[in-house]
């Protein structure tokens, strides 16, 4: 009972008038059936008096236009209540979609990253709006059928009370297999939802554009269709091997209820032949009964099946609502001044759920206003430090000080002040260009100084040119779902989302492999530029070609989980050491 009234209050709450109306459509025509007993019933008996006596009585237009009235709002209602209900679905994607969506930018970084909590994410925030009023137009047709069932069974103990037993028993068998179906159909949902995502990743593979190139030259179009097709039909079996062997069972089920219908039908034949029931009463009951055995053997299944599945749905939603949120996750960044040093003293961490500890006692110094990068094989601990640094984990041992107070004891917007990055996989903003980079200062975004800044950043990037060759310049709009959409290369992009952590105004820059995909040259250029805006900012680098390093006043040097070597590069390569071995490594790949 509780999870049904989660959805009436949810339906309630963001779609009030709709799901009034559909709560008043189904009421009458929970009374339509009982309602229609009474006029064909009076309608029969009318036309067979008028049909012994050879004179019409008036009385009997009334029935006809009564039963024609009941009949026209029956073949209406479906259409009627689709659109009512295709209303609420998009106020409960615009008004609760929002709060899912908004609960899930709260969320602890590691549930993003856990498996096991990401797929049930992913099913809660899957058209939350189909579900919800889809339980809500259920329980409704439920409610409805249960008016209609009560109804007639009224009728038929007045006739003959066993019939309306016999009845009753053979929904018994029906409710509790249309339960079970239900449950066992929401959970082959889980079961192949992994499966789907997996299929709409190949699909991205075999349809975006930016996969044509690889597609083309290497020829691995059928193979990944290949796997495809198999994933989609294993997730397919799945959902359809469970729904039929549900099917069959529920509809066995409904032929208990058809076998009472009949019963029940030859009883009143007793009745009937005895004159106790008129002829009209008879078929009156007859086609109510044929048509309550059709509503319970097939429609009521279906709506306690779909109720059932809700209901799970509802659990997950419970579990998501009850996950831990990050306070102040979505406050704007609180600017901060100055960063005198960040210090990591001790610090050890392992990601949740696993036991291998990717950093393992470390400790470094790093200080205002100089430049330093991150360097060591994949794997080392290089990123993990950068998501300690900036918050998105704190269930680290050991202690991380940004200018001598704990990074645990700042809030998450206050740290959120201290940080601008640039990461590898950056992201690619659909909306103009002057906006992609003006995001970045979010606070300054809708005042008189944007302008300035934006120009300031795309000067210190050298974007000038290609901002020339723009149809609409700073306002064209970027990316394909724009009908006049720009898409840019994967440097401009890159020199686009250096510049919005340019404009930002935190005292730390991170630089997380930002230029990976650029050619060496571009690549140093970049640096150079980036090294020149920056000089008085502290600025952390992780970069795998080494050369680019030489630009920071201090290298800190990653293996195993461990800082083995620090120092600038001459001392480094002095050293002869793990850093030194790999710049020469990487060296030999030019000569």
């Amino acid at each position: 009972m509780k999870n049904f009234s989660e959805y009436i209050h949810i339906i309630n709450k963001y779609s009030p008038k709709e799901s009034v109306l559909i709560t008043t459509i189904f009421i009458l025509s929970g009374f339509c059936p009982i309602v229609t007993i009474i006029f064909v019933t009076d309608f029969i008996n009318l036309a067979f008096y008028s049909a012994g006596m050879g004179t019409i009585n008036s009385k009997i237009y009334f029935d006809v236009a009564a039963i024609i009235l009941l009949y026209g709002y029956n073949l209406m209602l479906p259409a009627f209540q689709k659109l009512i209900s295709e209303k609420a679905k998009i106020n409960i994607r615009k008004k609760y979609k929002s709060i899912l969506l908004e609960k899930c930018s709260k969320l602890e970084y590691y549930y993003l990253e856990n498996a096991e909590s990401w797929n049930l994410i992913s099913r809660v925030l899957d058209k939350p709006e189909n579900i919800i009023v889809g339980n809500y137009t259920a329980m409704n047709q439920i409610f409805a059928t249960s008016i209609s069932v009560i109804g007639l069974i009224s009728i038929i103990i007045a006739q003959a009370w066993w019939a309306a037993i016999i009845i009753v028993v053979s929904c018994v068998p029906l409710f509790y297999l249309s339960i079970k179906s239900g449950k066992a159909n929401y959970k082959a949902k889980i079961d192949s939802s992994e499966l789907e995502r997996k299929c709409e990743y190949y699909s991205e593979i075999l349809s975006d554009r930016e996969n044509v190139d690889e597609r083309s030259i290497f020829g691995f179009t059928e193979m990944v269709n290949s796997e495809y097709r198999k994933i989609y039909n294993k997730a397919f079996k799945i959902k359809v091997s469970t729904r039929f062997k549900w099917f069959i069972k529920t509809k066995l089920g409904g032929v208990f209820t058809a076998l009472a219908a009949l019963i029940v039908i030859v009883a009143l034949l007793n009745p009937l032949l005895a004159g106790s029931i008129s002829m009209g009463m008879f078929i009156s009951l007859v086609n109510a009964i044929l048509s309550l055995k059709s509503n319970l053997s097939w429609g009521l299944s279906f709506q306690i099946d779909t109720i059932t599945s809700g209901i799970e749905y509802m659990k997950d939603i419970k579990n998501f609502m009850s996950y831990e949120e990050r306070l102040h996750a979505l406050d704007t960044p609180v600017v901060q001044d100055k960063i005198t040093s960040i210090e990591f003293k001790s610090v050890s961490f392992s990601y949740p759920g696993t036991d291998t500890q990717i950093l393992k006692n470390v400790s470094f110094l790093l200080e205002g206003g100089k430049q330093y990068a991150l360097v060591g094989p994949n794997g080392v601990g290089k990123t993990t430090i950068i998501k300690l640094l900036t918050g998105l984990y704190t269930n680290y041992d050991g202690e991380i000080l940004i200018n001598g107070k704990e990074l645990r004891k700042y809030s998450f917007n206050e740290i959120k002040g201290f940080f601008s990055a640039v990461y590898q996989d950056f992201s690619r903003h659909e909306f103009t260009f002057k906006e992609n980079i003006a995001i970045g200062n979010i606070e300054m975004m809708n005042t008189s100084y944007i302008d300035e800044a934006v120009d300031k950043a795309i000067s210190q990037i050298e974007l000038e040119s290609l901002i020339e060759n723009l149809p609409y310049g700073l306002n064209t709009n970027l990316g394909k779902i724009h009908k006049d959409g720009i898409d840019l290369s994967g440097g401009e992009w890159q020199r686009v989302a250096l510049a919005r952590a340019i404009i930002s105004r935190s005292p730390v820059r991170i630089l997380d492999e930002p230029t990976a995909s650029l050619d060496p040259i571009n690549e140093n250029r970049i640096y150079e530029l980036f090294s020149k805006i920056s000089h008085d900012i502290m600025t952390i680098l992780i970069s795998h070609r080494l050369a680019s390093t030489k630009i920071a006043d201090e290298i800190l040097v990653f293996n195993e989980g461990k800082l083995v070597e620090k120092g600038d590069f001459e001392s480094l390569m002095n050293l002869k050491g793990h850093y030194c071995q790999m710049f020469e490594q990487q060296r030999s790949w030019y000569q």
